[in-house]
C-alpha cells in the first residue's frame, strides 16, 4: 500500500481501489464532484457530516480516513442491520434513507460511549425522541 499521509490521499486510494470515478463517488456520497476533487487534492477541509457521508459511500471507517493506519482489506457495500423499530419510525415520518442511516450512526456512537451494560432495545418512541434531539443535524442545508 502506498504512503497515505492525508485524508485526500486515503479517499483517492479507496476510490481508485473500488474503480469509482469522482462522479460516481460524488453520486454515492451526495457530494459535488468538484468538492471531492478538492478533498483528494488536499485543497479543502471536510466537515464531520461530509466525512461521514464519504466514509459510508466508501465503506471505510472515519478513523481510517482521518488517521490512516492499516487499510481494510475489503471495500464495498457495508452490511448494516437496521432495527425494525427504526425502519418503521423512518417510514412513518418520511425520513430519507440517508437520514435514517445517520440516525442509526448517531445512536451507535452514543451507545459506544456508554460504559458497560448490554445494548438497549429501542422502540419507535425511543427513535422519535432521538430524532427530535438531533433533527437540526439531519436536515439538508437549503
Amino acid at each position: 500500500m502506498p504512503q497515505l499521509d492525508t485524508v485526500g490521499q486515503r479517499v483517492n486510494y479507496i476510490r481508485t481501489h473500488l474503480g469509482l470515478t469522482l462522479e460516481a463517488l460524488a453520486d454515492r456520497a451526495g457530494l459535488s464532484k468538484s468538492f471531492l476533487w478538492e478533498v483528494e487534492q488536499d485543497r479543502s477541509d471536510i466537515s464531520g457530516r461530509r466525512l461521514l457521508q464519504l466514509a459510508d459511500a466508501l465503506n471505510a471507517s472515519v478513523e481510517f480516513l482521518l488517521r490512516g493506519g492499516a487499510a481494510p482489506t475489503e471495500y464495498g457495500p457495508p452490511s448494516i442491520e437496521v432495527p425494525r423499530s427504526l425502519g418503521d419510525f423512518a417510514e412513518e415520518i418520511g425520513l430519507t434513507y440517508q437520514q435514517m442511516m445517520t440516525l442509526l450512526e448517531i445512536e451507535h456512537s452514543i451507545v459506544a460511549r456508554r460504559s458497560g451494560g448490554p445494548r438497549d432495545k429501542k422502540g419507535k418512541e425511543d427513535w422519535r425522541n432521538l430524532y427530535l434531539a438531533v433533527k437540526p443535524f439531519l436536515e439538508e442545508p437549503k
